[in-house]
């Protein structure tokens, strides 16, 4: 429906446009009473135009920069052995990916992302990724009173093609305006959550960076818990 902000200015326009110049003709002719009146609603349409552009341009901004698309949707199943999972990924193009055994009680899911500036999300480019791994991992690994070390269990989730595109637009990309996520990095955008049987979880991306949400009860009051 957001054709309709661009279709009733440009009639708008056009009424008013027709209007005024006959007005202003009638006002040559000296016929002040007739060519007045169409001049004014001339006015007032163009007003109207005006507004409804404005307005769909406000539209339009809003709904480019906040636009944002499901790029896995993510469930655990435990195994036999305690503490591992098997995550199954569910992609767009509705390939489903397994990988096990995840350990641990919480997961992270990463990808390279590659962002345009603003004015050119607003001209239709959107921020493309690629997927990059999955781990499993315990939330409290560390300690606070010294660097320790930890281990994860985890898969990557694609091979570079041939030309890594991240790689030269982390490079190039400012000549374009193209900017990688993390400026003069090629780490992207990457997200956590607890993992348990049962969990399901929705992953998106932004025009900037990936964010997770719960997908089911359990995963809502898992998240609603740690809050």
């Amino acid at each position: 429906m957001d054709y309709i902000w661009w279709i009733l200015p440009a009639l708008s326009g056009v009424v008013g446009l027709m209007l005024s110049f006959a007005g202003i003709g009638r006002l040559l002719k000296l016929r002040l009473a007739a060519g007045g009146l169409r001049f004014l609603f001339g006015v007032g349409f163009l007003g109207v135009a005006g507004v409804t552009t404005f307005a769909g341009l406000n539209l339009q901004t809003y709904e480019r920069l906040t636009y944002e698309r499901v790029v896995a949707t993510i469930s655990f199943e435990g195994l036999s052995a305690e503490g591992e999972y098997r995550a199954s990924l569910l992609l767009p193009e509705g390939e489903t990916v397994q990988v096990e055994p995840l350990s641990g009680d919480q997961f992270s899911i990463g990808a390279r992302v590659i962002t345009f500036k603003p004015l050119a999300q607003l001209l239709g480019y959107d921020s493309v990724y690629r997927l990059d791994y999955i781990e499993g991992r315990l939330a409290d690994r560390f300690q606070t009173n010294q660097v320790s070390a930890a281990t994860s269990t985890g898969q990557k989730l694609t091979e570079n093609p041939g030309l890594d595109v991240y790689a030269l637009a982390r490079e190039q990309g400012k000549r374009f305006g193209v900017d990688t996520q993390q400026k003069g990095t090629s780490f992207g955008s990457a997200v956590y959550a607890p993992m348990a049987d049962g969990l399901e979880y929705e992953v998106s991306l932004t025009q900037t960076a990936l964010i997770l949400r719960p997908a089911n009860s359990a995963a809502a009051a898992r998240l609603q818990n740690m809050e």
